[in-house]
């Protein structure tokens, strides 16, 4: 087992990438813009002057492992730590109860998403482009992740603009052959799923992707966006897939590059 001295010390080491800056090389004019504009919540004198909780050892080990993998699986980290299972549990305990993070279930995965808060005790930017954490927020970056692990895939842009007004884009995905796609996130909300594709028509996305967490919220966005009556010619270019999809095709292209 490693020590976790050195552990700690390697975590801290490990460069945090922030999703906003990626790709700030190349792409068209409108994803350099996206690009440059490194956007962090501005909080008030009182949040930012509130004591920030102690933490132990371990829980600042794994609160580093957090940041740094957003889309590891909980069980993939205590691997990664060398960590025994009573003490990444109790880990994980701790800096729940310190609201320093949040538990995500996707799909029949676990995942543990970073709170403002524990940024902030890191004494790192927080990427969250709201004041308040939610769900969403931690899927969309999430979802950039897993989509910059396609070799297809040259970069990804959080939040783009779509052009019209405030209107935006969950994530955009540019290819390495100068292609397009548009992904939109869904977690539980199934209101806005015609008005999310509407909103893409005519913009030149040779895919748009609705990203669900489950098998059961992919059949319900299916269904809205077969009813919708879409053109052919644009509804030929909507799918809809879970994150399970990509969390699996990640992993092949890791067993790939093993071997």
């Amino acid at each position: 087992m490693a020590d976790k001295n050195d552990i700690k010390k390697a975590l801290q080491r490990e460069s945090w990438i922030n999703l906003f800056e990626l790709g700030s090389s190349g792409g068209s004019d409108a994803s350099k813009s996206s690009s440059a504009k490194k956007i962090v919540p501005e909080f008030s004198s009182h949040e930012q002057s509130k004591a920030l909780p102690e933490i132990s050892t371990n829980a600042r080990i794994l609160a580093y492992d957090v940041v740094t993998y957003l889309d590891s699986q909980f069980t993939e980290r205590q691997q990664r730590l060398s960590l025994s299972a009573r003490d990444i549990e109790k880990s994980k305990r701790e800096l729940l109860n310190k609201s320093l993070i949040k538990e995500v279930w996707i799909g029949k995965s676990l995942f543990l998403a970073p709170t403002k808060e524990l940024y902030e005790l890191l004494g790192m930017d927080c990427p969250y482009k709201r004041n308040i954490w939610d769900v969403h927020s931690f899927l969309i970056l999430v979802a950039a992740k897993l989509v910059e692990s396609n070799p297809l895939i040259k970069y990804a842009h959080t939040e783009v603009s779509t052009g019209d007004s405030s209107s935006t884009i969950d994530l955009v995905a540019y290819l390495k052959d100068g292609r397009r796609w548009a992904y939109e996130v869904i977690h539980r909300s199934m209101t806005n799923i015609v008005a999310n594709a509407a909103k893409l028509q005519g913009k030149g996305y040779s895919q748009v992707i609705f990203l669900a967490v489950d098998f059961n919220t992919k059949e319900a966005t299916w269904a809205a966006i077969r009813n919708a009556g879409f053109a052919p010619d644009f509804a030929a270019t909507i799918r809809c897939i879970i994150f399970s999809t990509l969390i699996r095709q990640k992993k092949q292209l890791r067993l790939k590059e093993i071997k």
